[in-house]
């Protein structure tokens, strides 16, 4: 299994699920930094566990349900 390892896309695919959960869930973007960074999807992606192909939709979406569930 090929997974996501190049730097720029990893940094970028960050950046982008930072704004998304920032926007999703009226939050400052400190708080939605902290939320993502702290993150199983983050650690995954930052540590090269998510395949290949998985699409920013299938992230953004794992991270919302995560990010959610914590605050319950």
């Amino acid at each position: 299994m090929q997974t996501i390892t190049d730097k720029p896309k990893i940094e970028k695919l960050l950046t982008r699920l930072t704004t998304y959960i920032a926007n999703k869930l009226h939050l400052s973007t400190m708080a939605a930094v902290g939320a993502v960074c702290m993150s199983k999807v983050a650690n995954e992606l930052a540590g090269g566990k998510i395949p290949e192909g998985t699409t920013f939709d299938e992230l953004s979406e794992r991270l919302f349900k995560e990010v959610t569930m914590a605050g319950k």
